[in-house]
Order: structure tokens, then C-alpha cells, then sequence
């Protein structure tokens, strides 16, 4: 199986403009609905897809190895 780049690449992109929109929109800032979504939905879904993104290759080489190795 192969790693959905493309896919978490762009669900990152999408999501990224929320978290930007809490930093610097005080109205938004300001409603509490809007700024729960984003700390329990949006920034825990940029976190992972950034870390997914930047610990792909690794990952992708160790498994390569270990393919090789058995």
C-alpha cells in the first residue's frame, strides 16, 4: 500500500486557513463554537497530516528495509 500524499497533502492545505483565521480574526476569535471546532477538529487534523507528510519518507524507507530483510 502507498502513501495518500496527494490526499493528505491537500486535506493539510484546506484545513490550514481555520487555524489561520483563529490567529489573526479577533471576531472569530471572539466565538466560541467557531474556536472549539478549531482546537478539537481542525488543529489535531493539521497536526497529524503534518506529521504524516514530514514522516513519510522515513517511514517509507523502513519499510522498504524491512521488505528487503525478509
Amino acid at each position: 500500500m502507498q502513501f495518500p500524499h496527494t490526499l493528505v497533502r491537500n486535506l493539510h492545505l484546506a484545513a490550514s486557513p481555520f487555524l489561520g483565521a483563529v490567529v489573526y480574526s479577533g471576531a472569530l476569535r471572539d466565538n466560541d463554537t467557531f474556536l472549539a471546532i478549531v482546537q478539537f477538529g481542525v488543529f489535531p487534523l493539521l497536526a497529524g497530516a503534518g506529521l504524516a507528510l514530514w514522516l513519510a519518507p522515513r517511514l517509507a524507507r523502513r519499510a522498504r528495509s524491512r521488505r528487503a530483510e525478509n
